[in-house]
């Protein structure tokens, strides 16, 4: 395993190649983990952010997704991939760290906090799959069905986006289309099925809310009120934070705001 104090980092776990941002700071840590078709460049202002420079932080590449290896033979299951982010934390000597995910990390996210509660410091939930009202585009890729999503599907999602960047001028946008283009259609259509499955019948908003530890949901501000979660979280006394002017790529699209979020959780 190659370390360094901060930044590009390889392990292995299991023998598959995994890629990640890791940061040697103080005793407060904090794993990062992104969401369908994402990488861990979703949460790179952070390592440059002057407020997180004491905490130590890790954000993988999912297997699949990014430069971690995209085998065949992997399950794509979000509580295998969350089996394998907790051998990585591991390996990166993080013994008590604080989670934040988003979107289909989410998933992941609430996997991880079960197998090892006593660890979870808290858990900061960034538009994570609640729901299934939250399956957005994993809904699309599966409604597509396997052959065509791996024959023309994936193709045509990221000419979709693409066009979408274009017409809005939008950064997060092309920074994630960035990393859509290093996913595969295999890795995209079975991490699809898996959180669409785990959004419909996983129980997820139950889960989250058993949590023994701090949690919170984040929204940006865009989507206030558009999702059936936001109610239900609201009801069970989840703590609701709103990133202004952004949407569901938050933590691209107003990074200071979304990162001061992050900040006071932590810091309480």
């Amino acid at each position: 395993m190659k370390k360094n104090r901060t930044l590009l980092n390889t392990t292995k776990v299991n023998g598959r190649l995994i890629s990640c941002f890791f940061q040697k700071g103080g005793q407060k840590s904090i794993v990062f983990v992104h969401g369908f078709g994402a990488s861990k460049e979703t949460f790179l202002e952070a390592f440059s952010h002057k407020k997180f420079q004491s905490f130590s932080m890790l954000a993988t590449d999912l297997i699949g997704f990014g430069d971690s290896n995209k085998p065949d033979d992997f399950s794509y299951l979000m509580k295998d991939q969350a089996k394998i982010l907790k051998k990585t934390i591991d390996l990166f000597g993080l013994n008590r760290f604080h989670i934040v995910s988003h979107s289909m990390g989410g998933i992941i996210g609430i996997e991880l906090g079960e197998m090892i509660p006593n660890r979870v410091c808290s858990f900061v939930n960034a538009e994570g799959n609640i729901t299934a009202e939250d399956c957005t585009m994993t809904k699309r890729v599966v409604e597509m069905g396997a052959e065509h999503f791996m024959q023309n599907g994936f193709e045509e999602l990221k000419r979709a986006i693409a066009q979408e960047a274009k017409k809005s001028h939008s950064k997060a946008l092309e920074d994630y289309l960035k990393s859509l283009t290093a996913a595969t259609p295999e890795s995209m259509y079975r991490s699809s099925l898996s959180t669409v499955h785990e959004s419909n019948f996983g129980n997820l908003l139950t889960r989250f809310v058993n949590h023994p530890f701090y949690k919170c949901y984040v929204y940006g501000e865009n989507n206030k009120g558009v999702f059936p979660a936001e109610e239900l979280l609201r009801q069970n006394e989840i703590p609701l934070f709103y990133v202004p002017k952004s949407g569901h790529s938050m933590m691209k699209e107003n990074p200071k705001e979304f990162y001061d979020i992050v900040l006071k959780i932590i810091n309480q």
